[in-house]
């Protein structure tokens, strides 16, 4: 289970990572398109594609695993302050079991969607050039995927505190 746990905490970080890189590629991307336009009146077509498709999707998705075992995601805790200890703990079980199946759910559903996409060879058309899309499709599944798995692994950690404790420490 260590190594299970270990594992999660390294490709989410490694996924959040990427989402910070595509925050800062997306910020030069821009930047160059629009020095290259005013300086040289040179305008680079594909970059809303491939800040809409790539940039932003990655950043969306591919970071939810950390958010989540950082357990920094948003959260109402409307009655918590009233409820005990013992029931607090079942409270953030049932959570987390809640958020698992439901990334489990739209993991499946845009894994589904990606490999159709994928099989298809998605691309969009700008002025006169074809630019393949069907690889950012993969980031949405991949995100939702490791968020279920650090979800559950969260949902087991609240129940057995000794595994909690690891999770804590992969944290740091």
């Amino acid at each position: 289970m260590k190594h299970l746990i270990t594992s999660a905490m390294w490709i989410a970080r490694i996924m959040g990572f990427i989402g910070a890189f595509a925050v800062v590629a997306m910020m030069l991307h821009i930047s160059l398109d629009v020095a290259l336009r005013n300086v040289f009146r040179i305008s680079m077509n594909t970059v809303p594609e491939i800040v809409a498709r790539y940039y932003m999707t990655a950043l969306a998705f591919l970071p939810l695993g950390w958010l989540e075992l950082r357990r920094q995601m948003i959260s109402v805790e409307l009655i918590d302050f009233a409820l005990s200890d013992r029931m607090r703990r079942l409270s953030d079980i049932m959570v987390m079991l809640i958020a698992a199946v439901i990334y489990s759910f739209l993991a499946w559903t845009n894994w589904d969607k990606a490999i159709s996409e994928t099989r298809v060879g998605t691309l969009v058309e700008i002025a006169t050039y074809k630019m393949p899309v069907w690889h950012s499709f993969y980031f949405a599944p991949v995100g939702f995927t490791l968020a279920a798995v650090v979800a559950a692994l969260l949902a087991v950690g609240y129940a057995v505190p000794s595994l909690g404790n690891k999770l804590d420490e992969a944290n740091t």
